[in-house]
């Protein structure tokens, strides 16, 4: 019995909310799944299979979140696609190769959205 599905989200807390879910909707394709509110306003996105929740705070204090991973099939477009969004390059894109369970074989980058988080674009080969 599997008890463990993976990750139900990751979480984004931003205080650029607006602007935070245009550019994961421009870059990412991301679709609005909705909004709620806790103590804050806050919005899911779907971005492919995995969901993205955004919460708009007033300050971030120790950040948004280190990164995270999307998964595409042309790291090098997608890379350019953010920069002319306004993402910041962090790491150019590159080949590498992970020895997990089994090689995986990949090319990613890293960009800095527009609150300074880390994503990484990552294809597999």
């Amino acid at each position: 019995e599997k008890v463990i599905k993976g990750f139900a989200h990751t979480a984004l807390y931003t205080t650029k909310f607006k602007e935070t879910i245009n550019f994961y909707k421009e870059i990412f394709d991301a679709k609005e799944m909705g909004y709620f509110k806790t103590k804050t306003d806050a919005c899911w996105l779907s971005v492919g299979d995995d969901i993205l929740e955004i919460f708009n705070e007033e300050s971030l204090g120790d950040g948004a979140f280190k990164h995270i991973a999307i998964e595409c099939d042309n790291v090098d477009n997608l890379f350019e696609k953010a920069l002319k969004c306004g993402a910041a390059p962090h790491v150019y894109p590159k080949d590498i190769s992970l020895a997990l369970n089994e090689k995986v074989e990949a090319r990613i980058a890293f960009i800095k959205g527009i609150n300074g988080e880390q994503i990484e674009l990552f294809e597999r080969k």
